[in-house]
């Protein structure tokens, strides 16, 4: 049985999250995430390469694990309840993971895409959304019977916008949802599906 690690990779993520979650993301700087993390910089920088390729690897663990848990709600037999189920995956994410959820609403795709010099993180930041939208196109198919337009905006209406305006504020203010918003939360994504409960 190998050795634990003493630095983790997902502890030095962590510090930086709570730096950018506290601070701003300008206050994420190497020497800071050496201090938070107990890592070694050399160790940072032999696992990140770049501060920009730690702060991309951050961000995407983050969505990674969200997009999982909605996408995994996609896969029942009953288009409305999948779609509840996923949309309610999004307020269960930002209850259980509220640091990741709540950079996920502070720092955008785009703010941490720019200078990323690992190709394979470079990549990953270029098609990380693909399998959402695929999954939410599949999703509009099997509610309206074809993917138009109006139809995929309906869809992402109730499933995505809904349960990011119910989460947002609380995550900025750095506290998860209250559980009681979660079947008012299910009764507006029907409503904006237009289903029965």
């Amino acid at each position: 049985m190998g050795r634990a690690e003493r630095h983790p990779a997902g502890s030095i993520l962590d510090a930086a999250r709570e730096l950018v979650l506290g601070e701003g993301v300008r206050a994420a700087t190497v020497d800071r995430i050496v201090v938070a993390s107990g890592a070694p910089k050399g160790s940072i920088y032999h696992r990140f390469g770049t501060l920009d390729d730690l702060l991309a690897s951050m961000w995407l663990r983050a969505v990674r694990d969200s997009q999982d848990r909605f996408l995994a709600a996609l896969d029942g037999d009953d288009a409305a309840t999948d779609a509840v189920t996923a949309a309610l995956s999004l307020f269960d994410f930002a209850r259980e993971e509220p640091d990741d959820a709540a950079l996920l609403v502070v720092l955008r795709r785009e703010d941490v895409t720019r200078h990323v010099r690992s190709e394979d993180l470079r990549r990953e930041l270029g098609t990380v959304n693909a399998p959402l939208e695929r999954g939410v196109e599949d999703l509009t198919v099997r509610l309206h019977g074809r993917a138009t337009r109006t139809a995929v905006e309906q869809t992402v209406l109730a499933v995505v916008d809904l349960p990011l305006g119910a989460i947002r504020r609380h995550l900025l203010a750095r506290r998860p949802p209250p559980p009681e918003l979660r079947d008012p939360l299910a009764c507006a994504v029907r409503a904006a599906l237009h289903v029965s409960a």
